[in-house]
């Protein structure tokens, strides 16, 4: 339902919450800001690097299927292969 100035409840809720985190941050100083700032990267640099390792974990698992799958195919022994598992 839209009111009056066609701004959803969502928007106007939004707006509110920016001017309050505004108003927060205007009374912080600016370098304590700024380390603010950064710590939420730094969490999220480390929240992507955790992601990243399951990505690798992943594509490890894959290539060594793939090498297992071309060993039976090349009538090898697929149990020879020294592969460490996760």
């Amino acid at each position: 339902m839209l009111l009056k100035d066609k701004k959803s409840f969502n928007e106007k809720r939004s707006e509110f919450r920016h001017r309050v985190v505004d108003a927060i941050y205007d009374r912080i100083p600016a370098d304590v800001v700024e380390h603010l700032g950064n710590a939420n990267k730094e969490m999220i640099f480390a929240i992507e690097g955790v992601f990243n390792s399951f990505v690798k974990r992943i594509d490890n698992r894959v290539e060594r299927t793939k090498t297992r799958h071309s060993n039976i195919d090349d009538g090898k022994n697929p149990d020879d292969t020294n592969e460490e598992e996760d």
